[in-house]
């Protein structure tokens, strides 16, 4: 194997911050703060900043799936404040028999 097909091979896979979001289900905006939060490594090249297929993966199964059960949390409880049970208001009949 020459020298080049080897540096290929080993090259990292890296993904800008707006397609790793995308991939984590998430907003940019939003996975900006959770990179800042769960502390995901981050690779600044030039202006842009990436992150490593393989940290993201880690951190999807760690700390994604934890934020992803608190999501569902929240949810629940919010459903539980609003009755979902009750339903659409009943339509007034008009009497216009067609």
């Amino acid at each position: 194997m020459n020298p080049q097909a080897a540096q290929r091979k080993t090259q990292m896979h890296l993904l800008d911050i707006p397609s790793a979001a995308f991939r984590a289900g998430y907003s940019s905006r939003h996975f900006r703060r959770i990179i800042e939060e769960d502390h995901i490594p981050v690779m600044q090249i030039g202006q842009k900043h990436f992150v490593t297929v393989t940290d993201l993966e880690t951190w999807k199964s760690t700390y994604g799936e934890a934020r992803l059960e608190e999501c569902f949390k929240q949810v629940d409880r919010l459903l539980m404040k609003v009755d979902i049970r009750r339903g659409a208001e009943p339509v007034q009949d008009f009497g216009d028999d067609d």
